[in-house]
């Protein structure tokens, strides 16, 4: 998926970051080196579960294959724990099955997720607050911080958000107000319950190999991959889910890395009374897209990807969809390298990791 901006307004946003930094609170660039210190956590938080969310309708089996025996269905959204993999014939490019305890299940329509124990509310935050990210299988965005309060989105665990500030009820249960950067979004804020959402470790977005030299990207559209090297040695490589092709294709040639940002809502939904309506099944709208690594002025980007998990065939609106875990790696590798307080951190051919697509 990618949101496509136009050209001016990416140019915008690369060039004019300095005085964003300077007039809103909110929407900002800053390193701070040496980082401040992690407010105290009140419960560990290293302990989680793999769980499987149905994007859509599952079945599951008591063998890795249609033709088994049909044991359990799941719905949108329902989970279950992830016991394993294994291999086993489906389709020519995912052969990827779960374990679970309910039977075997296909991953093309299986999130995997880290689910957490509940999060204390963290009531410190700081003048600029803390990346967080969502620990539960799904939670609701709501207007305001109450539990009959508006909702404004779903957010599904893997969501990954900029925490402004802290809230506690008069039940004493604890909110974050967490800013949304699509431009017609009023109030550009959610409210998400604070149990639901744990901060994102310093650990967890340090840069990769900083002072390696002569890294680049390389994506092969007829196979889906990319691979990310460092000279002639491979440090990473992962599937990917590139364009559909016409309008939506991926961009192919040389380029580099733009813009980094570790969270961004992705819509092509109008945001003028004169700007065309998408049909219904190519309308989306997706807060929280985690690690975006933005490779070119109309927006396509590298980013993680929570609405499937079928990797290896072309599926995107033309950005180059990956795993979530896989677009956390890349973010962190990929030049240039950012701090640990960073909305966004922009870049140029100079600095920016080259890529190339064909």
């Amino acid at each position: 998926m990618t949101r496509r901006i136009t050209r001016r307004k990416m140019l915008k946003l690369i060039t004019a970051t300095t005085t964003a930094a300077a007039l809103s609170p909110l929407f900002h660039a800053r390193a701070r080196y040496p980082w401040p210190p992690e407010p105290p956590v009140e419960a560990a938080t290293a302990d989680w579960i793999l769980t499987g969310r149905a994007i859509h309708t599952l079945a599951f089996y008591d063998e890795p294959a249609t033709s088994a025996t049909r044991l359990e269905t799941r719905s949108r959204d329902q989970s279950f724990p992830i016991a394993g993999e294994v291999r086993a014939p489906f389709s020519a490019h995912n052969d990827l099955w779960y374990k679970t305890p309910l039977g075997y299940v296909h991953s093309a329509w299986v999130l995997p997720m880290r689910i957490y124990p509940p999060q204390p509310l963290i009531r410190e935050v700081g003048e600029w607050g803390f990346w967080g990210e969502i620990s539960q299988v799904f939670t609701d965005a709501r207007a305001e911080p109450h539990p009959e309060a508006r909702k404004v989105y779903r957010f599904y665990g893997g969501n990954v958000y900029h925490v402004v500030e802290p809230y506690q009820d008069e039940q004493g249960t604890g909110w974050y107000k967490v800013f949304d950067e699509f431009p017609v979004q009023n109030p550009p804020y959610q409210w998400v319950l604070a149990r639901d959402v744990r901060r994102i470790p310093r650990a967890e977005m340090a840069p990769i190999h900083p002072f390696v030299g002569n890294k680049r990207i390389e994506v092969d559209l007829s196979t889906q991959t990319l691979t990310c090297y460092e000279g002639s040695e491979i440090a990473f490589t992962t599937l990917v889910a590139s364009g559909l092709g016409g309008s939506l294709a991926t961009p192919t040639g040389d380029t580099h890395v733009l813009l980094k940002q570790p969270s961004r809502h992705m819509s092509n939904r109008p945001t003028k009374p004169e700007d065309p309506v998408p049909a219904p099944g190519d309308l989306f709208d997706l807060p929280g897209i985690p690690w975006n690594t933005f490779f070119d002025l109309i927006g396509t980007a590298i980013h993680g990807t929570y609405w499937h998990n079928d990797f290896g065939i072309p599926r995107s609106h033309g950005c180059l969809n990956v795993p979530c875990e896989a677009a956390r790696y890349i973010y962190r590798w990929a030049h240039p390298v950012g701090g640990f307080q960073d909305d966004f951190i922009r870049s140029d051919y100079r600095v920016g990791t080259a890529i190339n697509i064909f």
